[in-house]
């Protein structure tokens, strides 16, 4: 009964080889799955970073028209008193009567300290945004990036702001966005903008300025619709179909 026992315990057991079978495989799943939870968890952390820089941008600016009893955009001291926002001390001054500011353009916080460019995801051309285009940066305590741009009228502005800093990944829609404040007041999230490059295509014909330009766009395979083909009209590229 004893040997048989014993016989029993080492049949029950797993092999060296069985283990490093076993080992391998859980290695191969996480290396398979790890990267993917990651980079859920940093999305989720940018969705978040997100929704508090819109809250900080809404309530900043409407803290602005608010204290003054303002109720066009375009009345804003920093759009209508600070020479077209070329006085950058003093829209500084006005900004900090209302953000949380820990440092700006009037300080070390300077373009060329931030990303040179943003990626634009399943696209080889970056996106068109650069930090040098807008006339006032801020950066709030949490590390957050703020660059404002009026319009040509100084009726409404955009505010870009990169949640993240210098911090990767550094793509458009994700730690980069972009919100328009209006005319009125109201506050639009209009980062679709950012991935609007300049690139002639079929899908982007506006940016195709030139015969050459035009004729050497990639045209979409025929439909039920017909064929596609191009033509440069006068000084504009077009695209139509025909049987």
């Amino acid at each position: 009964m004893k040997n048989k026992i014993l016989a029993s315990a080492k049949t029950s057991g797993f092999t060296l080889a069985e283990v490093l079978i076993t080992l391998g495989i859980i290695g191969v799943v996480a290396a398979l799955t790890i990267p993917t939870l990651l980079n859920n968890v940093q999305d989720k952390v940018l969705e978040t970073q997100v929704g508090k820089a819109k809250t900080i941008v809404a309530n900043g600016y409407k803290l602005m028209m608010a204290r003054d009893e303002l109720f066009e955009t375009a009345n804003l001291k920093f759009l209508s008193g600070c020479n077209a926002m070329n006085n950058t001390s003093c829209v500084s001054t006005e900004h900090k009567r209302a953000f949380q500011i820990f440092n700006d353009s009037t300080g070390s916080l300077k373009p060329e300290i931030m990303p040179a460019e943003y990626k634009i995801e399943n696209e080889d051309t970056p996106s068109p945004f650069k930090w040098e285009d807008t006339k006032y940066m801020y950066m709030t305590g949490d590390g957050m990036v703020f660059g404002v741009t009026p319009d040509d009228n100084l009726t409404s502005f955009d505010v870009f702001v990169d949640v993240n800093a210098k911090s990767q990944p550094n793509t458009a829609l994700k730690d980069l966005r972009k919100f328009r404040f209006s005319s009125k007041g109201q506050l639009f999230d209009v980062s679709e903008e950012l991935t609007q490059t300049n690139e002639c295509r079929f899908d982007n014909i506006g940016a195709c300025t030139s015969k050459e330009l035009c004729y050497s766009i990639e045209l979409p395979e025929d439909d039920e619709n017909g064929m596609w083909a191009v033509t440069w009209e006068g000084d504009s590229c077009r695209t139509y179909q025909y049987w």
